[in-house]
């Protein structure tokens, strides 16, 4: 049975769109750097955060950005081009 089921189905559809993972990837990590320089970064429901306001919000948004950017970033290393 092929289908949804199959293995590899949802390795495959997420890294379908090689060369837009690689743009995604550097994107967030462009807003991590930009995050880490300015002190300052978007949250979602919250608009802009300071780390010097609420370091702990600051920091797991940073944090989201970098993992999400190594996600896209790995799924263009590893995925079939």
């Amino acid at each position: 049975m092929k289908g949804m089921d199959h293995d590899g189905y949802w390795y495959k559809y997420l890294a379908a769109r090689h060369d837009l993972d690689i743009e995604i990837g550097f994107s967030l990590l462009f807003a991590v750097l930009i995050s880490l320089l300015t002190g300052k970064t978007l949250v979602k429901f919250r608009g802009i955060v300071s780390e010097s306001e609420d370091p702990k919000t600051y920091w797991e948004a940073v944090i989201a950005l970098l993992v999400l950017g190594g996600v896209f970033i790995g799924l263009y290393a590893f995925g079939p081009s």
